[in-house]
């Protein structure tokens, strides 16, 4: 079943339309209906390049697919994939078709169409080329013979008795017509009478009056046919006339025409010949020049690389001169900052009062008890005195003394 044909925008495109039938004949040559074709591909019609499709994204798509095949044939691999953007497909289309030798002139943003002129020109080259490499060659036509009857002469003046083409027997009518007039004549030898002079009863002027009022419906008239061959026959007739008259004014002035050509050439050449002579040192200092040129552009090119690189040394040095600078502003902070020391004078200084404040308190405390016990010793000393006597209360109060000392 053959691919959905285009519909026609109402321009008759006479090129694209013989590009797309030379397409499909050379794609049958390929065999593309068993190599190529799918469910979703299928047999191109002979119009289906030369107009916009219903569908241009399908119509784009066969098209980028029938190049990767083509390009398949010989031995090429496409560098695109189904889903790239067209524009980037159409370019690469481009680059490898040119590598492989097809010379097309053709407009990318036409080829992004998918239907055109320039699309049944990419194709057709292609195919081309596909055909060629892969070895295939046109054979010379053969013709069948036949045998073609010699054409009887026409009267065209003739008009009584003529047989207009509606009258004239059929094919199947000639034998008839045949079996007919051997009977007659079997019957003609048999009955010798029947080839007496006939005589006719008729008036002449009726006659006459009957042939003059038929005559216009007997005469043929020639067609003015431009297929006609007898046509074609006189116009050729005349194109020769034509030619035979003007060919020796034509011959002379071409050949006046070759000789001055030939002179200006032979001019051209000895003034080439002059300049290559006179500017030969000139074009050697541009030469030399030009190499020159392309020994301080060389230079240009690995100075520059080398400028690029240290550029990118010095950046990374400045990217660290940052951190190393960040870090130095933090430590400095740090350091400058009083806040803490002041924090540890007001804590010395508390624990300062504190301390003291503990040592008056200690002195109290140590004042009290000192008193408590100057108040007991008295106490203690009565009560010693009564139980064992006043010998003993002296040597605990000698004790006391000696364990107070």
């Amino acid at each position: 079943m053959a691919a959905p044909e285009a519909k026609p925008e109402g321009v008759y495109n006479a090129e694209a339309l013989q590009l797309n039938d030379e397409i499909v004949d050379m794609l049958m040559l390929l065999d593309y209906e068993s190599r190529f074709c799918t469910k979703e591909l299928k047999p191109l019609a002979r119009t289906f390049f030369a107009y916009q499709a219903q569908n241009p994204a399908h119509q784009f798509k066969y098209f980028t697919q029938l190049v990767v095949w083509a390009l398949s044939l010989i031995k090429l691999q496409a560098d695109w994939d189904e889903y790239d953007d067209p524009n980037t497909v159409i370019t690469n289309m481009l680059v490898i078709l040119k590598d492989a030798g097809v010379q097309v002139q053709a407009v990318p943003g036409k080829l992004k169409a998918g239907y055109g002129d320039s699309v049944c020109q990419v194709l057709n080259a292609l195919l081309k080329e596909v055909l060629r490499r892969v070895g295939f060659e046109y054979g010379a036509p053969t013709y069948p013979d036949e045998g073609l009857a010699d054409e009887a002469d026409v009267d065209s003046d003739a008009e009584i008795q003529s047989v207009g083409e509606d009258e004239m027997p059929g094919d199947g009518e000639e034998d008839d017509l045949m079996y007919q007039e051997n009977e007659v004549k079997k019957a003609a030898d048999d009955d010798e009478d029947d080839h007496q002079v006939l005589q006719a009863k008729v008036d002449p002027k009726e006659w006459l009056l009957e042939v003059e009022r038929v005559s216009s419906k007997l005469k043929i008239t020639m067609p003015n046919d431009s297929k006609e061959w007898r046509t074609h026959l006189q116009q050729t007739k005349g194109y020769k006339q034509v030619i035979e008259n003007q060919f020796p004014t034509s011959k002379a002035q071409l050949e006046k025409l070759g000789s001055q050509l030939s002179q200006a050439l032979e001019r051209i050449k000895g003034k080439e010949a002059f300049i290559n002579s006179q500017f030969d040192q000139r074009a050697l200092d541009y030469r030399q020049q030009q190499e020159e040129l392309t020994q301080v552009q060389t230079q240009y090119t690995e100075l520059n690389e080398v400028v690029m690189n240290l550029q990118i040394e010095l950046k990374n040095v400045g990217e660290e001169l940052e951190v190393v600078k960040n870090d130095m502003e933090e430590k400095s902070s740090t350091v400058t900052d009083t806040a803490p020391i002041v924090k540890m004078k007001d804590a010395f200084k508390r624990l300062r009062t504190d301390t003291r404040q503990l040592e008056v308190r200690i002195g109290v405390v140590s004042h009290t008890l000192m008193q408590a016990k100057l108040r007991q010793r008295p106490q203690e000393d009565q009560k010693h005195r009564g139980v064992y006597g006043d010998s003993r209360a002296n040597a605990d109060d000698d004790q006391y003394d000696d364990n107070d000392a």
